[in-house]
Parts: structure tokens; sequence; C-alpha cells
């Protein structure tokens, strides 16, 4: 019996480590695009984990993952934009420039 509940814990956490792989590679892909597009540097080509939010999408709730990347602009380092990754939808990435708030979603 308890062999079987330290299976389910490792099997759980096994899941939730893969998740969160899939998820940086999701948020790295999206960040990296973003800046492509709008002629920005996107820092060290990564993305890190700010935090995991409940979030309401319509009449449900669900756990999404918020990654923090830093990019340059003409120059300037000191700029961070976030990628939003909530299961069943496509990451939104905010990032803020000299022009304005720029919200994507892919």
């Amino acid at each position: 019996m308890i062999g079987l509940f330290v299976l389910l814990i490792l099997g759980l956490a096994g899941f939730t480590w893969w998740s969160l792989l899939k998820g940086k590679e999701r948020a790295r892909k999206a960040a990296r695009v973003t800046c492509r597009e709008h002629g920005l540097v996107l820092m060290d080509d990564t993305v890190m984990l700010d935090s995991v939010r409940l979030k309401k999408t319509g009449h449900t709730r669900g756990w999404c993952l918020v990654y923090r990347f830093e990019f340059a602009q003409r120059g300037v380092l000191n700029r961070s934009g976030s990628v939003l990754i909530a299961p069943g939808h496509q990451p939104v990435v905010v990032i803020k420039t000299d022009s304005g708030q720029l919200i994507q979603e892919y």
C-alpha cells in the first residue's frame, strides 16, 4: 500500500515537471516570435517562471503559468514582458514598449 502511494506521488511529480517544461517551451517560443515581429531582441532566448495563478475563463477556473522575459529595444535593456500559459488556451504575450503596451495571443 505504501509502495502504491509513493508511486502515485512520483507520478504526480513527474507529470507536474513535464507540464512545467512544456509550458516553458511554449512561453519561450511565443516570446521569441513576438520580439522578432516587433524588432525587439529577446535576451538570452529564455523565460523564467514568475508565478502560478488561478484564472477564471468563462464558467471554469484553471491554473495558469506566468513567465517573465527580458528584451532590448534599440539597445536599451531593462525591459520586461510576460507570457501567460493556460491549459487549453493560446499563449498571451504582454510587453511594454516606448509606444505603449502590446498584447498578442498566439
